[in-house]
């Protein structure tokens, strides 16, 4: 097992938004993703260093500040939630799925989980789970998708587009969103449905077409990126992609971290940051 690089972990999720981007065929306005230190229910202990205001809001946190002691409780609790959205989906992987069955891990510095509520994500041989949104289970992936989608076109699924079955394709597709309790009605309710075919690996002849459909939701009000999606193959029910990105359709309780004090064990220096003063005139000034 490997640990991928800082910045390789920072790619998977510019890169997943990128893909939703693509798969859309839109160019929305992207939000700032901007830190968040709010520490209603998740105080930090005093082992954290960090800046805050005169009311002792937390202001800033040192970048890539961790303990070897996070990153394995951080590393557990992933490979805890995997292991219950693999039951949720039923998911050929195996199970259980333990530290020494991983292919390759991602587990952001602690400085970065807290500020984004991005946790991390594990891979195994079959699949990738990420907990990317809210400090909850976001993402899914194949890892063998690229793969399977040309063994569909070699394997003789290339069907007439009189076929195409958009409805299968999104009834799949919730199906598995509420298997691992995401808001689907709320994204019905507030977002774009788009279901077309998916050509992200594999192109049909003129006039046929390869049973992968993408489904996607965006934001009615065109704001963000997609708010979720899912790639799937219809003829043997395949699943190879689920995202949500958007936290607040995800039902799912967060990853807790219940012992930050052991893991930042000590006291860390607080710094105060004050706000400069501004010296207002009135009127003119004096000459010299």
């Amino acid at each position: 097992m490997t640990q991928n690089k800082l910045f390789a972990g920072y790619l998977v999720v510019f890169f997943a938004s990128l893909h939703f981007i693509l798969a859309d065929e839109v160019q929305p306005h992207i939000k700032p993703d901007l830190p968040d230190y709010d520490e209603t229910g998740r105080p930090l202990p005093p082992g954290v260093p960090r800046t805050v205001d005169t009311n002792g809001k937390t202001l800033w946190i040192k970048p890539q500040f961790t303990t070897p002691a996070f990153q394995k409780e951080a590393l557990r609790l992933v490979v805890q939630e995997a292991n219950v959205v693999a039951k949720e989906l039923k998911l050929h992987d195996q199970l259980p799925i333990t530290q020494s069955n991983i292919v390759e891990y991602f587990v952001g510095p602690f400085e970065y989980s807290y500020a984004y509520r991005r946790i991390g994500n594990i891979t195994t041989k079959n699949y990738m789970y990420g907990a990317e949104a809210g400090d909850k289970f976001s993402v899914i992936a194949d890892t063998h998708e690229k793969e399977k989608c040309w063994s569909y076109l070699d394997k003789g699924y290339v069907w007439p587009i009189s076929r195409i079955d958009t409805n299968s394709a999104f009834q799949l597709a919730t199906q598995w969103l509420s298997a691992v309790h995401m808001d689907v009605a709320g994204m019905n309710r507030d977002c774009r449905v788009n279901v077309s075919v998916d050509s992200a690996y594999v192109q049909a002849p003129v006039g046929k077409f390869v049973p992968i459909y993408w489904v996607s939701w965006v934001p009615k009000n065109g704001e963000g990126l997609s708010t979720a999606g899912v790639r799937l193959f219809t003829p043997t029910k395949t699943l190879l992609d689920l995202m949500v990105y958007d936290p607040k359709y995800i039902l799912r309780k967060p990853l807790v971290f219940t012992n930050l004090s052991e893991l930042f064990p000590g006291t860390a220096p607080i710094h105060i940051y004050h706000e400069p003063k501004t010296i207002q005139t009135i009127g003119p000034l004096p000459a010299n």
